[in-house]
């Protein structure tokens, strides 16, 4: 037995919301962990400084890809919903015009 998957514009529309939330959630965890990390990294001194500013540099990469890899899957789920918006457009015409 197979199932099929439905969705709509509403849905879609709900989904890019949720997943611009979720982007902004993350960022403000991000930045309130960043804010504890800066006021412990000055109390560091020597190699566990050196370690902890290298670790930290490769951490806000990788931050950062991760919220540009969220950003673009909510623009392409936004795009998703306007080319189903415009097929749903198109059909419901060629059906009026028959």
């Amino acid at each position: 037995m197979s199932e099929e998957m439905k969705i709509g514009g509403s849905q879609i529309e709900a989904l890019v919301g949720e997943l611009r939330g979720a982007r902004d959630e993350i960022a403000r965890l991000l930045g309130d962990l960043q804010a504890s990390l800066d006021r412990l990294a000055g109390e560091w001194s020597g190699e566990a400084h050196r370690a902890y500013a290298h670790a930290q540099g490769r951490w806000n990469v990788l931050m950062q890809e991760m919220q540009d890899e969220l950003d673009r899957v909510q623009r392409r789920t936004g795009d998703s919903n306007d080319v189903f918006a415009n097929a749903q457009r198109s059909t419901k015409s060629l059906w009026s015009e028959a």
